[in-house]
């Protein structure tokens, strides 16, 4: 049965459709019979895709595009009633492409070779799905699953700063070139980090996890995190595995804090977590579990801000989060899987 290739060919200022081009082009050479599907606007990709696998027998989705096209595909996956059917292959064209990287996939146009490569093989693994809850005053307001990540705070508000960068730096011919993608985003984190020293932007966290209590004051941050690989670069827990049915809560209890896992998370860095603890510099481990019911304080009156996998979502005081083991199944590399044997 054929697969679908799932782009949206408008992206990356147009540049899209001539990957998608490409990206046809290989896996017709791969013997991959396939049919391509534009993604649909205001979240309507994940009902055109439940209804792909629904309705016309689709069980091998391709998401070509970044995280956010990744979400889609997969929530209209898991949204069909032939989920467990379903294999999900990744061609990650975006900015970050946590999952891609963390399943041993390259990104950008020039690893699309490469990558239906993978498809072609067809091996697949589990991936764990966060089921989320937000409250407000007692009362659900919203509810969603994640695939990457969750976190409330500074680096969710700096995500609000990078949108509204972005749309202002595309009003300004030449500039968008210039500065864009985890550029906007690195100057968008920074300017709320300076704020930081002027603004209290801190808040206080309850948080359950698997049943035992933790508390924390004043922090900047906290991640929930399923994936390896967060921001495209930054591994929190050198441990971390995207289908052991757990995800790891990451607190930045402060500026030092922030700036130890800012430079000894980076994958490339010379320096790691442990080299920058042995120079004085604090830092506040991961937490593991399967269950989390977070209860944000904030000193200010005003809720901090939240976003799951790179998309803002409505603020709450409350947020309720269950890890689905295994639920997606994702086409990745050979040697992915023989490395995690």
């Amino acid at each position: 049965m054929a697969a679908i290739l799932v782009a949206n060919p408008t992206a990356q200022s147009g540049k899209a459709a001539e990957w998608i081009r490409t990206a046809r082009a290989l896996l017709d050479e791969v013997k991959v019979s396939h049919r391509f599907v534009p993604t649909e606007p205001e979240g309507r990709t994940i009902e055109r895709v439940r209804a792909l696998i629904d309705e016309d027998g689709a069980r091998t989705i391709i998401y070509m595009g970044g995280d956010g096209t990744f979400a889609e595909v997969a929530k209209g996956i898991l949204a069909s009633r032939h989920a467990g059917e379903c294999a999900m292959g990744m061609l990650p064209t975006g900015t970050a492409n946590d999952q891609g990287k963390s399943f041993g996939l390259d990104s950008g146009p020039g690893s699309l070779e490469r990558n239906v490569r993978v498809i072609s093989q067809h091996q697949t693994v589990g991936c764990d799905v966060g089921a989320l809850t937000i409250e407000r005053s007692g009362k659900a307001i919203y509810r969603d699953q994640f695939f990457d990540s969750f976190s409330v705070g500074i680096g969710a508000a700096s995500l609000e700063t990078r949108n509204r960068d972005r749309e202002v730096v595309g009003r300004i011919p030449g500039l968008g070139q210039l500065y864009r993608n985890q550029l906007v985003y690195a100057g968008a984190v920074l300017r709320r980090f300076v704020e930081s020293y002027v603004v209290d932007v801190k808040f206080d966290l309850d948080v359950v996890i698997d049943g035992v209590v933790h508390t924390f004051e004043h922090l900047l941050d906290v991640i929930v995190k399923n994936t390896r690989i967060f921001g495209g670069e930054w591994v929190f827990d050198q441990n971390a595995e995207s289908d052991d049915g757990k995800f790891e809560l990451v607190p930045v209890t402060g500026r030092r804090d922030f700036g130890t896992k800012l430079l000894g998370g980076l994958r490339r860095s010379p320096v790691g977590i442990d080299d920058l603890a042995a120079l004085g510099f604090t830092h506040e481990p991961a937490i593991v579990g399967s269950t989390f019911d977070l209860t944000v304080r904030s000193t200010g009156g005003t809720l901090p801000a939240v976003q799951i996998d790179g998309e803002e979502l409505p603020a709450g005081d409350r947020y309720s989060i269950r890890a689905l083991p295994r639920a997606l199944r994702l086409i990745v590399p050979r040697d992915h899987l023989e490395s995690a044997l």
